[in-house]
């Protein structure tokens, strides 16, 4: 509690947000709140890592949806700022891991719930269709990074949000989410430039 509470008042200083600005934000805050308090009252603690598992698929989709609205906002100013190329990485990976955060969650939630079958779906030739969907993945940053157009960086950003959706599906066991939640960790600075 003593680290969010220094996070968000970081981020006030940082901000200095107007007087609508910071309703907004409070406003957000009380909501998000209130949900939470709402569904954890609800949990019996041994369902307590599908709930974990479900919000965190949240953090995934907020990774995902900051990198998109930070390419949009900075897109005008990308032809003059010194550090493009920094933002567009960031964007572009922040995305990607946010995608496979999303997905991983929710498969790690569907498995603890009971909703889907715990084993790995073994597909054959999954590992060939993980390696082609990864290199699209790696290849579509190519175009992202070369081609100054907002199409294109839209579309590459969406590519790749979906790319690395799919890729959790094919052999999701429980400790692929793991291994998610570590990938998520490396989110905090892309998300944080939004």
């Amino acid at each position: 509690m003593i680290g969010v509470a220094g996070g968000i008042a970081a981020t006030l200083g940082a901000l200095k947000p107007s007087p609508e600005v910071l309703a907004q934000m409070s406003t957000a805050m009380a909501m998000g709140g209130t949900m939470g308090l709402t569904i954890a009252k609800r949990i019996e603690i041994s369902d307590l890592p599908q709930l974990v598992a479900a919000f965190h698929s949240l953090v995934g989709l907020a990774a995902v949806l900051t990198c998109v609205a930070e390419y949009m906002i900075e897109y005008p100013h990308l032809d003059v700022h010194p550090s493009a190329n920094v933002l567009k990485t960031v964007a572009y990976l922040g995305t990607y891991i946010g995608g496979v955060t999303f997905s991983g969650s929710l498969v790690a939630y569907g498995k603890l719930q009971g909703l889907l079958n715990s084993a790995p779906l073994l597909l054959p030739g999954r590992h060939y269709l993980n390696g082609g969907l990864l290199a699209a993945s790696i290849g579509g940053m190519i175009p992202f990074m070369l081609d100054s157009s907002y199409t294109t960086g839209m579309a590459c950003l969406l590519g790749v949000s979906g790319l690395s959706s799919i890729m959790v599906g094919p052999h999701s066991g429980l400790k692929e989410y793991c291994l998610t939640s570590l990938l998520s960790r490396w989110i905090g600075p892309g998300a944080g430039k939004g």
